[in-house]
């Protein structure tokens, strides 16, 4: 039996280890397993070898802390593919390579924007030119083609998004370098300066459409109270957004979930020619479910005149799956949003 689900639950002078497996059919439910129970003084002594155990590991293979994958989740369907991004999806699946799958929703005044999904390719399952051409067949710009060729070697992923809205919705293809940035913090632990994670290029369906280069900066290795300083910066003037409000109620629930002085991959982004300005946080160790987050995004919804209506949505579409990553702050509109992903099949 190899468990994916794990609870600690403290009675009195013991402490219980529930190992369960999740269950197929409902992501949102598990079978209990083992139960172990141990003393108090026992439970110190474990966690205090395990912390040793997982510090040694990291020292050999460099800290989970930055890396931007999910966990095995539960599995989708055609049904989940929102019908705007069918083509994308189509096109993905034709490479013949095993994917991941996030689903996310967007947070703006007065709107919540389901319709969008990343499917992550490792760019070791598939070769360069059928990566080129998907990028071709769903209509990057030239200019883009060239230089995705160009910077597609020294990337470990590549991520196919679609976000619906007008003018046929936005594609999206990311470049990830984690590799690369992993490769650094073992070389140098002591080389805290940030580094690019992402290349993302964004482009409308349409026809001359408009169309965006973003780059995501990773800060690496930042404790909570530094990604907390990195957010208040990044709001700086709007410290009374909405988005940040949840985002620091979102990071301290999670920051309870892993405890002690562990952290997450913190990022920032911007795009060539307008104001957007956010963050992205990684949230999949946490161990988080999306209904996890509705006490804070029910406020949210409050305060951008969301009807209470589309979050039961998410609940009964989504509450179980696992939370990934959170990002937030002024988008290209120059409006403050809040994104949540979450995870349909682990990349």
């Amino acid at each position: 039996m190899r468990p994916d689900v794990v609870q600690v639950q403290a009675k009195q002078d013991v402490i219980a280890l529930l190992l369960g497996t999740r269950d197929a059919a409902d992501a949102g439910r598990a079978r209990l397993e083992r139960r172990i129970v141990l003393g108090s003084v026992l439970a110190k002594q474990l966690a205090a070898v395990l912390g040793e155990v997982v510090r040694n590991h990291e020292a050999q293979t460099g800290s989970v802390d930055a890396m931007p994958a999910g966990r095995p989740g539960g599995a989708y369907s055609d049904a989940d593919v929102p019908p705007g991004a069918k083509p994308l999806f189509e096109r993905v699946r034709a490479l013949d390579a095993a994917f991941g799958f996030e689903k996310s929703f967007k947070l703006v005044r007065k709107s919540m924007r389901e319709d969008r999904l990343i499917l992550g390719v490792p760019s070791a399952l598939a070769t360069p030119e059928a990566l080129l051409g998907a990028c071709r067949d769903i209509g990057m710009p030239p200019p883009y083609l060239d230089a995705f060729a160009r910077e597609l070697g020294g990337a470990n992923t590549i991520g196919f998004g679609y976000e619906g809205g007008g003018h046929g919705g936005v594609y999206k293809v990311y470049l990830e370098f984690w590799d690369r940035l992993r490769e650094r913090i073992l070389r140098d632990p002591a080389n805290r300066e940030p580094a690019l994670l992402f290349l993302g290029f964004k482009w409308e369906a349409s026809e001359g459409g408009r169309a965006a280069l973003a780059r995501y900066i990773c800060h690496p290795l930042l404790s909570v109270r530094g990604i907390l300083a990195r957010l208040e910066a990044l709001y700086a003037g709007r410290s009374d957004s909405s988005s940040l409000v949840a985002a620091r109620a979102i990071l301290a629930l999670a920051a309870r979930r892993i405890g002690g002085d562990d952290s997450f991959v913190y990022v920032e982004a911007g795009e060539e020619g307008n104001p957007r300005k956010s963050f992205d946080l990684n949230f999949y160790k946490a161990g988080l479910r999306v209904r996890d987050l509705l006490p804070a995004l029910a406020v949210l919804c409050r305060e951008y005149s969301i009807a209470a209506a589309a979050l039961d949505r998410v609940e009964a579409e989504a509450g179980g799956r696992a939370f990934g990553h959170l990002s937030g702050g002024i988008g290209r509109d120059g409006q403050d949003f809040l994104t949540v992903y979450y995870e349909l099949e682990a990349l």
